[in-house]
């Protein structure tokens, strides 16, 4: 682990309320991360206007993640996911394949960034030309 990682890493430990926090929050996650309750809002599945587009989402899985099994991402992949038909409304799931851990803010930050980046570019330039198609 990087220098960095390991001083702010040792220094959340070690706060008055860092361990606590993070048992509260994995609970929380455990609780509420179980199957797919979220509306056809939040998937993009709604009607979207030139004001108002529809939201656009866009999953970036690790390979052999140990966060996500992968009959769990597989699954959801499946089912919510855009293909390579009309439906292009649905989500975009990628599926790392540079080797990018789930922990990628500890020595992949750069390359998340840059693939972020272009993920936002991407929704960006849509938007405009559903807005203003010339």
């Amino acid at each position: 682990m990087p220098d960095d990682a390991a001083k702010v890493t040792t220094e959340f430990i070690c706060s008055s309320k860092g361990v606590q926090q993070a048992l509260h929050m994995a609970c929380d996650e455990m609780q509420e991360i179980t199957e797919d309750r979220w509306d056809e809002d939040l998937w993009g599945t709604s009607v979207g206007s030139p004001c108002f587009p529809k939201t656009k989402l866009v999953f970036y899985f690790g390979n052999r993640d140990h966060w996500v099994a992968d009959h769990t991402r597989d699954a959801l992949i499946t089912a919510r996911a855009h293909g390579e038909g009309g439906d292009q409304w649905k989500p975009k799931m990628i599926i790392d394949d540079e080797g990018i851990p789930h922990g990628f803010c500890i020595r992949h930050s750069n390359i998340a960034a840059i693939k972020t980046a272009r993920f936002v570019e991407e929704i960006i330039a849509t938007d405009k030309a559903q807005i203003d198609p010339e």
